[in-house]
């Protein structure tokens, strides 16, 4: 479900990128008279090394760059220290990274969205508690894809400091801000939050209600039952998600579903557990009637390289 609530908004309000440079022609006679295995070889090695490299990218190296690059460079990257495969430094370095960076964030006030976009999701992967003050004012940001990035990252935290600011988003002008705040209230697991989740139940948009009575359900709270059974089920009023989405919300419903004792919600359960079309669904819904821990309940948002 939180995937949805990121991949909707690639491709908004990013600039074209400047178009690449002009490359030479390579002469159709030269590949024929190179022999074919030696110009695979050679095309192999040019691949393996240009991953090396980017592998390789250390997240210090890649935050000096950001800092010292401009424009477009910049957006890129950032976007690639936001993408690196690995965030896990040592105490002392990671400290001190999630300072720099955070220093960098409020300094970019007014500054490229794009880079403040990234800087966001690296704390938000990181999840070191000193990172806060930070996401809490990009909570506030003018951009609301940071806004976004930051109540994810603040619910990614679970830290009861991040409790007030996601409460108050639920009241965001940007429906896309909304269900990312009731969504994170889930990940919080701060049953202070159960009262306003209650109120965005009759928010207008599904979305929203939605992953409000997911995040009530995985605090314990039935009230978001009657907005969930349906969901399981299958019933998607008004809305046109792909296959996979619609997977993944079921999958979501049955994991939040788990901690509730209600015999609807076993009923509902066992029929998801012996006839959904997803064996995915079908598995989740096996391991928590059997009160087995549930796979993984979200991951960082995937997002779209500027352009």
């Amino acid at each position: 479900m939180l995937e949805n609530v990121f991949k909707e908004r690639r491709g908004e309000r990013e600039p074209s990128a400047p178009s690449a440079p002009a490359r030479r022609s390579f002469p159709a006679l030269a590949a024929l008279i190179v022999p074919l295995p030696l110009l695979l070889l050679v095309l192999l090695i040019t691949y393996l090394f240009g991953w090396i490299s980017l592998d390789r990218r250390e997240p210090f190296e890649l935050l000096e760059e950001t800092r010292a690059a401009s424009g477009e460079r910049r957006a890129l990257v950032a976007f690639e220290l936001s993408r690196l495969e690995s965030l896990d430094l040592p105490g002392p370095e990671r400290q001190r990274f999630v300072q720099a960076v955070s220093n960098l964030l409020q300094s970019e006030a007014g500054g490229d969205p794009r880079v403040r976009r990234a800087l966001t999701l690296v704390l938000g992967r990181i999840g070191d508690p000193s990172s806060l003050p930070a996401l809490i004012s990009a909570a506030e940001d003018a951009d609301v894809d940071t806004r976004i990035y930051a109540l994810w990252a603040l619910g990614a935290a679970r830290r009861p400091e991040a409790l007030a600011p996601l409460v108050a988003h639920l009241q965001d002008d940007d429906a896309t801000a909304r269900k990312t705040a009731a969504f994170a209230l889930g990940e919080l697991a701060d049953p202070r939050a159960n009262a306003s989740l209650q109120v965005a139940l009759r928010d207008p948009i599904q979305d929203v209600q939605w992953n409000a009575a997911i995040s009530l359900a995985r605090l314990g709270d039935e009230a978001g039952i009657p907005v969930l059974l349906p969901l399981l089920s299958g019933y998607l009023p008004g809305q046109d998600l792909s296959p996979a989405q619609a997977e993944e919300l079921r999958i979501n419903v049955v994991r939040s579903l788990r901690g509730l004792r209600s015999s609807a919600v076993k009923t509902a359960l066992e029929k998801a557990a012996g006839s959904d079309p997803s064996g995915r669904v079908r598995t989740e819904a096996r391991l928590a009637l059997a009160n087995r821990p549930p796979t993984p309940f979200t991951t960082a948002p995937d997002v779209a390289s500027p352009r």
